[in-house]
């Protein structure tokens, strides 16, 4: 087995795969760097014990290479491993000052050791070396709304936003970021921007979610019902049912007379005992959860539990 073989079933993701071509070639070659950090790096995917060891034998063979640093950085903090981690990452940005993710990494690594100014210092460093819809902004996006810092977290998230207007995440945080600081005009547009660049009815009904949220915010409950109405005409999980029904209630909408012909759904509903605000609120961003999770590429199912 050689070493391109190898590293092929590496890269097509066959984990598995790619460690035992690494190690049957290891056999006859056991010093062999490039054997020895596939064989490391696919442990590390499928959690063998041996990928610590494979990989820190390489940084003993290629002392001055900056990638073995970086495997190593990433093989330790995957084993939880914070400190080890962080000197590991620390020494691969010593050889190479370009390696975007090792100080990305470190940052994280820091964080995770609980020296946690350190690390929001080491991704706004980051952040700031590597300009634009970068990792390590992306990151410190991240960081800051973890720590509750969401003034912080809406500055470096409009920063992306600006870099890739097409991105969705970025968006996303945009407006989730700017509803949670109170800044509703700035929400409102970019849920417009959202609704713009999302792909497909479902994703549009959970942008029309975050929208109505805004209206709510807002105590502009006419709003509200109208955006609820657009995301009901394409909604095809009956998610928006329940939140017609609520607003039906607050703006003293007569559903037999006013709502449209196709909200037999929001009827439906509206027979029964409507949502809370509280129940509407949190249905809502359910729905902007599941766009992130769509966005991310998440693979868990995404739910669709009507409300109400």
């Amino acid at each position: 087995m050689t070493v391109d073989q190898a590293r092929s079933l590496f890269e097509a993701g066959d984990y598995s795969a790619a460690r035992e071509a690494a190690s049957e070639g290891l056999r006859s070659a056991p010093d062999d760097v490039e054997l020895l950090r596939i064989a490391g790096c696919a442990g590390v995917e499928t959690g063998s014990p041996e990928s610590l060891d494979q990989l820190r034998r390489v940084t003993e063979l290629a002392p001055d290479d900056a990638r073995s640093w970086h495997d190593l950085g990433d093989a330790l903090a995957t084993d939880g491993r914070a400190e080890e981690a962080s000197d590991a990452f620390r020494k691969a940005l010593d050889l190479d000052p370009s390696d975007e993710l090792a100080m990305t990494h470190l940052g994280h690594s820091a964080f995770q050791s609980g020296k946690v100014d350190e690390g929001v210092k080491l991704l706004e460093q980051a952040a700031e070396r590597f300009t634009g819809n970068s990792t390590a902004a992306i990151s410190l996006v991240d960081m800051y709304r973890s720590l509750g810092q969401n003034e912080e977290a809406l500055a470096a998230a409009v920063k992306v936003a600006d870099a890739d207007p097409d991105d969705r995440l970025s968006a996303l945080d945009v407006a989730e970021l700017s509803l949670e600081n109170g800044k509703l005009d700035e929400a409102a547009a970019a849920f417009d921007r959202l609704r713009e660049i999302v792909e497909g009815p479902e994703q549009e009904v959970w942008v029309l979610h975050g929208a109505v949220l805004v209206a709510l915010e807002r105590d502009d409950a006419p709003r509200a019902l109208e955006l609820a109405r657009d995301a009901l005409a394409i909604d095809t999980m009956g998610r928006t049912a329940g939140v017609i029904g609520h607003l039906e209630v607050v703006t003293g909408v007569d559903p037999a007379m006013d709502a449209p012909r196709d909200a037999s759904a929001a009827h439906t509903a509206a027979q029964g005992v409507p949502p809370t605000r509280q129940e509407v609120d949190q249905a809502l961003r359910e729905s902007l959860r599941d766009l992130r999770l769509f966005q991310a590429g998440d693979s868990r199912s995404i739910g669709a539990e009507p409300v109400g």
